[in-house]
């Protein structure tokens, strides 16, 4: 339950498990993970707004944080399903429950006052199959960033590719740190959604464009974590 006082050793084993499970069902599901974009010094807090297109969002972008060497934070909706992964710093945000959201913002303002903290927010506020496009952005991104005038705001477009082998490739692409002129919550977070889908449109060219790896890898990507080959690749080897 959430607010459980749960003893050190057993935080630290569920943290172990955990990313030991994630990193695990990363390297099976997919045939590599890609990554562009510098990680940014860690001298701020950092919040990243990503697309919300697929199951494996949170554990791609966990894949992108962990490398950073940042402390990752993320809302779950479903944490009374998965309790352990808040050994990794995901926080409850159940939908009928206000007093826990607001006790998990609290959290998240005071997690983000170190500059070793990350926060990994999906403003479109649920998932959705419509890789085609963004849902309207949620005004919790605006209202952080109000709040954290410090911190560094990062789009992260995320895209997985099914084509050319028998295990998909992901992407992911982290653009410039946003800013906005716009005083108005509406259109700025208007200008945040269409940074994002530049970005996003982006990274399915380039997904789409290169048919193996020195290519990917020319336009600026690399290796995140590296997956499972196809059937007949693993045949060629023995």
């Amino acid at each position: 339950m959430e607010g459980t006082s749960v003893p050190r050793p057993l935080v630290r084993l569920q943290a172990w498990f955990t990313d030991w499970l994630i990193d695990l069902s990363v390297r099976r599901h997919f045939r590599a993970v890609y990554a562009r974009g510098e990680p940014p010094p860690a001298t701020k807090p950092l919040i990243l707004f990503a697309n919300h297109h697929y199951w494996w969002d949170g554990y791609l972008a966990y894949c992108l944080l962990r490398a950073w060497g940042r402390s990752a934070l993320v809302w779950m909706e479903a944490y009374r399903r998965f309790p352990p992964f808040g050994a990794l710093g995901a926080l409850p945000f159940p939908p009928n429950n206000p007093a826990v959201r607001a006790r998990t913002i609290r959290r998240t303002l005071q997690a983000l006052q170190s500059s070793q903290s990350a926060l990994l927010l999906f403003p479109e506020g649920t998932l959705h199959g419509d890789t085609e496009r963004l849902l309207p952005f949620q005004r919790s991104l605006h209202w952080l960033a109000c709040r954290l005038p410090d911190a560094m705001l990062l789009p992260l477009a995320i895209h997985i590719e099914s084509s050319y082998h028998q295990y998909p490739r992901a992407y992911l692409a982290v653009g410039e740190p946003f800013s906005s002129e716009q005083t108005e919550c509406a259109a700025w977070l208007h200008e945040a959604s269409t940074t994002l889908m530049a970005l996003l449109q982006q990274v399915r060219a380039d997904a789409r464009a290169a048919t193996d790896e020195p290519a990917i890898v020319a336009q600026g990507y690399h290796v995140l974590v590296r997956g499972k080959p196809s059937i007949h690749e693993r045949w060629r080897s023995v």
